[in-house]
Order: C-alpha cells, then sequence, then structure tokens
C-alpha cells in the first residue's frame, strides 16, 4: 500500500513518474518555443540556492531549446527583428519533455511533457484537438501581445484565435466537469506593455477578460467552476526587445516590428518562470486531494518524501499576484501547504 502511494507522486524502484501534461495553443510565431527556452534557461538563475531542484530537459528537448536559445540571441544582437504571426502555417505538431528532481539521477522527480500544435490545427485537426484537450492536466493559452492590444485587438482573432478556441472548447464540456484541471492565459512579448505603469498592466488584464470572455464564462458555470482554476500570467519574452509597430508586406499582410531597448540591450527574459510555478502548485495540489487523509497519516509515519514535496513547495508557492499576474479563479486549487504537514 505505502509503495502505491508514494509511487503516484514520485518515482519508485520501477521508475514510475508523476506526469503533467501541458497542452499549448497558439498560431506559429506567437511565442511559444521561445518561452519554454526562456523558462528552461531561466530557472537555475531565479531559483533559490538552498532549493535542491533542477529542470532538466531530455536529449531530444534539449537540442531543440539550446537551437532556440542561440537563435534568440542572434535576434537581440540586431537592431530590428519581424514576425508573422497572422499565418498559422503548416507547422507540425511538437512535443517538449522535462523532469523537475534533485539531478538526473534522482527516483523522485517530476515529468512535464508540453505539447505544442499551431493555431492552424484548430481548423484542420479539431478533432485531435479535442481528444488532446481531454487529456491535458493543464491548458497554456499564449497570447501574442501586441495582436491583442495594438490597432484595437484588429489582428487578435486572426493571431490568437480566441473565438475558435471557445467553440472547441464548448464541444467537450464533460471533460471539465470530470477532472481539475489548471487554464493559464500567458501574454507573450509583453515587453512594451510593462513598463510599470498601472494603466497599461491593468489593460492587458482588461483586453484579456474582454476578448477571452466567451472562454472565460464557459469556464466559470455552475458545473465546471469547482474543478477549473483560471490564472493570467504576463510575461517579457525576451526582455529588452520590444514592440515597435505594425507594417504591411508585399501582399498587404501585417508585419510586426520589434526594436532593441538600446544599443546595450541583452537577452534578459523576465517572469518566464512564472508559468511553471502555477503549473506545479496546481499539479501537486491535486495529487495530495487524489491522496487524501491516507497520505497525511503515512507522510507522517515514514517522511519519505517530504524534503522533495517541500523544495518544490518552496519553489512554487511564491508565484506573483499583482495586475500582470492575476488568479481568476480556483485559487484553492493551487494550494496544497496542508497536504505535506
Amino acid at each position: 500500500m505505502l509503495k502505491r502511494i508514494l509511487d503516484t507522486f514520485v518515482g519508485g524502484k520501477a521508475g514510475k513518474n508523476s506526469s503533467i501534461n501541458v497542452l499549448m495553443i497558439g498560431s506559429s510565431g506567437v511565442g511559444k518555443t521561445s518561452t519554454l527556452t526562456a523558462m528552461y534557461e531561466q530557472f537555475n538563475r531565479v531559483i533559490d540556492k538552498n532549493i535542491d531542484l533542477q529542470l532538466i530537459p531530455d536529449d531530444i528537448t534539449s537540442g531543440k531549446l539550446n537551437r532556440k536559445l542561440s537563435e534568440l540571441k542572434k535576434q537581440i544582437a540586431t537592431d530590428t527583428v519581424r514576425t508573422y504571426p497572422t499565418v498559422a502555417g503548416s507547422k507540425n505538431f511538437d512535443s517538449f519533455q522535462f523532469f523537475l528532481a534533485k539531478d538526473e539521477d534522482s527516483k523522485r522527480r517530476i515529468e512535464i511533457n508540453f505539447r505544442d500544435f499551431p493555431g492552424g490545427y484548430l481548423e484542420i485537426e479539431r478533432q485531435r484537438v479535442k481528444e488532446w484537450l481531454k487529456e491535458s492536466d493543464v491548458i497554456v493559452i499564449p497570447i501574442d501581445t501586441p495582436a491583442l492590444l495594438e490597432e484595437e485587438g484588429r489582428y487578435n482573432e486572426d493571431v490568437n484565435r480566441p473565438h475558435r478556441l471557445y467553440e472547441i472548447l464548448r464541444t467537450i464540456k464533460g471533460s471539465f466537469e470530470d477532472r481539475d484541471r489548471l487554464v493559464l492565459f500567458i501574454p507573450l512579448k509583453s515587453e512594451k506593455y510593462l513598463n510599470g505603469n498601472e494603466y497599461f498592466t491593468n489593460h492587458i488584464r482588461d483586453r484579456v477578460e474582454s476578448e477571452y470572455r466567451d472562454i472565460i464564462e464557459f469556464l466559470s458555470i455552475d458545473s465546471i467552476k469547482s474543478r477549473v482554476s483560471i490564472v493570467m500570467t504576463a510575461i517579457q519574452t525576451i526582455g529588452d526587445i520590444k514592440f515597435s509597430m505594425i507594417e504591411k508586406d508585399e501582399g498587404k499582410e501585417p508585419v510586426f516590428i520589434y526594436k532593441k531597448r538600446d544599443h546595450l540591450a541583452k537577452y534578459s527574459p523576465k517572469d518566464t518562470e512564472q508559468p511553471l510555478k502555477y503549473i506545479l502548485s496546481f499539479a501537486i495540489a491535486t495529487t495530495l486531494k487524489q491522496r487524501g487523509d491516507l497520505h497525511k497519516r503515512v507522510s507522517k509515519m515514514f517522511d519519505l518524501d517530504r524534503e522533495f514535496l517541500e523544495a518544490v513547495e518552496s519553489f512554487s508557492n511564491d508565484y506573483k499576484r499583482d495586475h500582470n499576474f492575476v488568479v481568476m479563479q480556483g485559487e484553492e486549487l493551487l494550494k496544497f501547504k496542508e497536504g505535506i504537514e
């Protein structure tokens, strides 16, 4: 019995691990891979040195992230970056595997599996998307912030596709009634708008609540509300490059232009660890909730996974809360402190 309980969260001799399935939904060019790269690259910089945890990618993921990191650092070396986020593109489904542990040999670990598909899949792979949504523990909705805010959100539907996503979510209503989930709205490339001015920071939240109203209201109906935590966390994907203007290419398609703050600009993403804090808080709270009182008694008797849980708690339970980091619903699904006492 004890082994089975512990194996629901930490790896036993058989090497079984707790697994968190994260589904990322957004158009090509919105910045999903850049965000994962920054999350990984910045993790060891922001975590307290007294917390014995590492975020470790598998070999394939490591290769992808290192290539992307090199690309991002080259971008910051140029004066201007142009993106074409309104094109859904034909990019294929991609995946990234990490685990959180003391080191790569540790049996106590949490696997985090990110699935990434472009916004075009909302039209051409609708059934596949529905199945992925049903299997996910966390749904990440990356938001291209300039598309959300500039020109009164003229390009928001083309780039971020909130209505198309809502149409799919409502068809799988039953799956939201059957299990706890975390839904993360993540405004990306927010450098221009996170300048310390309260008006701008509130503006991001206001527009997210307005443009994604259908999704938020759907997740707030009585039969779903208690099973879904909704969070908005805005991040700066690169740090010293900020949105400048929208131009049109030869085909009259919009091109989003980003420029360096100054000639000393460097790669310096900010708050990219915050989504991971929310994800881990949710995952551990859900696991401990499933184990209930029996787990508490076992922990007190044997104290076998306390050190690992406390390390993860130390990292994850201080997620930010201000105008840019908002728990819109279901904060009780992110609380787990009582579960490890």
